[in-house]
């Protein structure tokens, strides 16, 4: 922080200006519920209140419409690019609701994500307000509690990627529910279920985290049991990615040296991997040096003399040299967007002549680019190290991407099972631990389901997995749940009860507790 303003960014004179006993600057590093407390107590004598009686409304105004949409506990002074998709979208959401508009079509990609249940009915009012002033609503959603309020529900299928695109249901909560084609109105009918583990592990020994006080942290002293299925749970705000992130990590960071109990620390965030065009899932996962030395080693790549790197659309050796390995050309439009063109000399397969008159099954290596890792696992088969990568990406949901995708294409749920996957294909020592942020954002409680048999055979091999959650069927598959708040901000970061599923739906005061009973 700048020395001079402490990081308020404000000159002396703004800084000295107070209102009872705030400045401006102490002010906006409240969370907006506070702030909005703070409002409500100001007195102003008859002269005042009339200069000062709309810019209370409108403040006052304003701060509601955040809390409605579940951000009561963000300060005023948290920068922008530190928000989450879900965060930033809900705000954009909250300047609607204040705009009074109508006959609007307002289109939501998951608002419900980074909410705790407690929180998502705050949500669902505010998008009811919407709807009431005469808007349209269109939500791509996956939250069961949200999809129930729906009027009308689109239902897509049957699978991903090439598999879908079809429109498999459509109509009411009870139509989809109903219909045997909806592999979403399976789950609202419980005709499919996310089974929860009939025994739970025993832990191996524990993980002592002593007087944590990062942020809003409020001196936690707590054990971390190894070799178990550990959910971090409460409110949005309640200090559970500090204590993951902040705490948490950089203690078991200092144990690695050691190598016990921990040897290896894997976290996996939504972060966007791959930033370039020349990212792609075949290259993320590991699995296209295999299959280039594999395409080396053929006879007719021994006999021109071809090495690995002649099949690489990044060696200027393999590269088609007309797109320089990408597939296509970039069009400049005028006034518009540029145009992507297939190369006219690779017809899109991005390798030069040479390298493309290499076959295997009649396949060459730049139509394998274009071949799903599930019909690439047939393919190559043959290939053990390739095989376990394939089944490995198949395993955690992935089969329908394909090996030339852009990794800058993929959502923030396929890029963190990407990273799953790339640790799962790796050999592990049984004494890894394991962080997740939130890993079910973005996914079908089908997808869901096939998640969590990855991350509980991950844990069947003797390694430590901390999930951050608020998806009830995860949290009910955790053998252990440590559960904060009981609000959020400055009223969060306390520990309200910490054990199994049912012990915690069992306490009276975890709002966490209250949707798994």
């Amino acid at each position: 922080s700048c020395p001079s303003c402490l990081g308020s960014r404000l000159n002396p004179l703004a800084r000295n200006v107070r209102i009872l006993e705030h400045s401006i600057a102490s002010l906006c590093d409240l969370p907006i519920a506070a702030v909005s407390a703070f409002l409500d107590r100001i007195e102003l004598d008859p002269k005042s209140a009339k200069v000062l009686e709309e810019v209370l409304k409108q403040l006052k105004s304003r701060l509601s419409f955040l809390q409605e949409v579940g951000l009561h506990y963000l300060s005023l002074d948290r920068r922008a690019p530190t928000l989450s998709n879900g965060e930033a979208q809900r705000i954009r959401l909250a300047r609607q609701l204040g705009s009074s508009l109508t006959g609007v079509l307002y289109v939501l990609d998951e608002p419900t994500v980074g909410l705790h249940p407690h929180d998502n009915q705050k949500l669902n009012n505010a998008l009811q307000k919407l709807k009431a002033l005469g808007n349209t609503l269109l939500l791509v959603e996956h939250d069961p509690l949200t999809v129930a309020t729906a009027d009308y529900i689109l239902d897509f299928g049957p699978g991903a990627g090439e598999h879908g695109g079809h429109l498999t249901a459509q109509g009411t909560l009870k139509q989809i529910a109903r219909n045997p084609n909806s592999l979403t109105g399976a789950y609202i009918s419980h005709r499919k279920t996310i089974p929860t583990p009939t025994k739970l592990r025993t832990p191996k020994g524990s993980f002592p985290i002593v007087n944590a006080n990062k942020h809003n942290l409020k001196n936690l002293t707590l054990d971390i049991p190894l070799g178990l299925f550990t959910c971090l749970t409460g409110v949005s705000g309640s200090g559970k990615s500090t204590l993951m992130h902040e705490v948490i990590r950089p203690e078991a960071q200092q144990v690695l040296p050691k190598g016990d109990p921990f040897d290896k620390l894997i976290v996996i965030d939504q972060n966007p991997i791959g930033h370039t065009v020349r990212s792609d899932v075949g290259t993320y996962c590991e699995v296209l040096p295999v299959v280039r030395s594999f395409f080396a080693s053929l006879a007719l790549s021994k006999t021109k003399g071809l090495e690995p790197k002649h099949f690489s659309y990044n060696h200027r050796r393999g590269m088609c040299t007309h797109c320089y390995g990408l597939g296509y050309k970039k069009v400049e439009m005028f006034f518009m967007p540029a145009v992507k063109v297939t190369c006219d000399e690779c017809r899109g397969l991005r390798l030069n002549p040479v390298s493309l008159e290499i076959r295997y099954q009649g396949k060459n290596f730049g139509q394998l680019l274009d071949m799903t890792v599930t019909e690439a696992r047939e393919l190559f088969a043959v290939l053990p190290k390739a095989k376990r990568i394939f089944d490995t990406l198949i395993s955690v949901g992935l089969g329908y991407l394909k090996l030339g995708q852009e990794m800058a294409s993929l959502s923030g749920g396929e890029a963190q099972r990407m990273k799953l996957s790339r640790e799962l294909s790796r050999r592990t020592t049984g004494k890894t631990l394991y962080l997740l942020d939130e890993p079910t954002t973005g996914l079908h409680p089908e997808d869901i389901n096939t998640l969590l048999k990855v991350l509980q055979r991950l844990v069947d091999k003797g390694n430590t997995m901390i999930v951050i959650e608020h998806n009830t069927d995860v949290i009910k598959n955790a053998d252990h749940i440590i559960d904060l708040g009981p609000e959020a901000g400055a009223k969060g970061g306390e520990l309200i009860c910490q054990g199994t599923p049912a012990e915690i739906a069992a306490h009276p005061s975890s709002y966490t507790g209250k949707y798994l009973r």
